[in-house]
């Protein structure tokens, strides 16, 4: 540990070494064995402890006159902001679908919705060698033409 170091931790954990992690203590014990500055700047930090130790803490009492204006705003919260029951998966659902859809015209947008979803898994399979080139050719026109047929194979 070098005198910064020390520093650093007496500025965090004042000087009383049992507060100091225990991985920082035997390092600390050692420092304060061998130098007079890392003493001196230990006796320093120990006169601000004590100093705080010995200070009164104020004790803030709330006004009756807040307590009150508390005490009526949470009487009067609306009953939207009250626990309510979580909503089933249905309502979810209908919820997520009102995001991606909120127009209402949900044929057009499901369609693109459809379209970018069979071009990602085409994709993939054409990528993976999981379809022959046969086949990712007949899905390329399918999606294309937006009809599904059958190959004649």
């Amino acid at each position: 540990m070098n005198l910064e170091r020390f520093l650093d931790l007496l500025d965090a954990y004042g000087a009383d070494l049992d507060r100091w992690p225990q991985s920082e203590q035997a390092a600390a014990t050692a420092m304060l064995t061998t130098r007079s500055d890392a003493r001196e700047a230990q006796r320093r930090a120990a006169a601000v402890d004590a100093h705080l130790l010995r200070a009164p803490l104020p004790r803030i009492e709330p006004s009756d006159a807040l307590r009150q204006r508390v005490l009526a705003q949470v009487a009067n919260l609306p009953p939207a902001l009250a626990a309510a029951p979580a909503p089933d998966w249905r309502a979810q659902v209908a919820e997520a679908l009102g995001l991606l859809f909120p127009t209402g015209r949900r044929a057009p947008q499901f369609a693109a919705l459809a379209l970018a979803l069979a071009i990602g898994v085409s994709a993939g399979f054409a990528n993976f060698g999981l379809i022959d080139a046969q086949e990712t050719d007949l899905v390329t026109v399918q999606i294309a033409s937006a009809t599904p047929f059958l190959s004649e194979d």
